[in-house]
């Protein structure tokens, strides 16, 4: 009698193994999607226009050089990251208004002025070797080609007229395996209420991801 009831309870005693481990395997199964929408939500759709922005994170005397701090962007989920991040471009000079490839990462600044079009609708071909001009960085269009125009009756900093910034990797625009299309909204600025003088700098833009 005894021996069989030590049985019993030996066969109750792996149903509920059996029956836990179960569950814990469904539960895995049914929480990986979810895992997986969580580590793609952030990510920009291909072909729709976004905008980006971000105000500098240290402030500096109006009119200086000034140091405004360098800002890091990850355009592929429209957010400010870190160095030690993954990210495509960062953002320095003036205001920050100067925009760089991330080198370290293999992507590539280039700009390319295409007439009679708009950030939405132009396309991957628009790009040529003819219009591709390669670049180190860009900022206001003075001495050196730019991708920002300084107003001088408003006073405002707005894009310059069918420019395009291209950001990409690869060997070129055309064997691009990822290429962004950025257009400027302007540099504006924002006074340090902390320190009298002093102004953050305030920069927008739109872009797309074509690849």
């Amino acid at each position: 009698m005894k021996t069989n009831f030590l049985k019993i309870t030996g066969m109750f005693a792996l149903l509920a193994v059996l029956a836990t481990s179960c569950k814990k395997d469904n539960n895995e199964v049914s929480n990986s999607p979810e895992k997986n929408q969580n580590a793609v939500v952030n990510a920009i759709p291909v072909n729709s226009v976004v905008t980006g922005s971000f105000t500098t994170p240290l402030s500096s005397p109006g009119g200086s050089a000034g140091n405004w701090g360098t800002v890091y962007f990850s355009l592929a989920n429209n957010a400010t990251t870190t160095s030690t991040s993954a990210y495509q471009a960062s953002f320095n000079g003036s205001f920050d208004g100067n925009i760089n490839a991330n080198t370290t990462g293999a992507y590539k600044l280039a700009y390319a002025d295409v007439p009679s079009t708009t950030l939405a609708a132009i396309a991957k071909t628009a790009f040529t070797t003819s219009n591709v001009n390669a670049a180190t960085t860009l900022g206001s269009n003075t001495s050196a080609p730019g991708w920002y125009a300084y107003n001088v009756t408003t006073h405002i900093s707005g894009p310059v007229a069918d420019r395009y910034v291209l950001l990409y990797k690869g060997t070129s625009v055309a064997a691009a395996t990822e290429l962004y299309v950025l257009q400027i909204i302007t540099v504006g600025y924002s006074a340090d209420s902390a320190t009298p003088g002093n102004y953050f700098g305030q920069i927008s833009f739109n872009y797309k991801k074509l690849v």
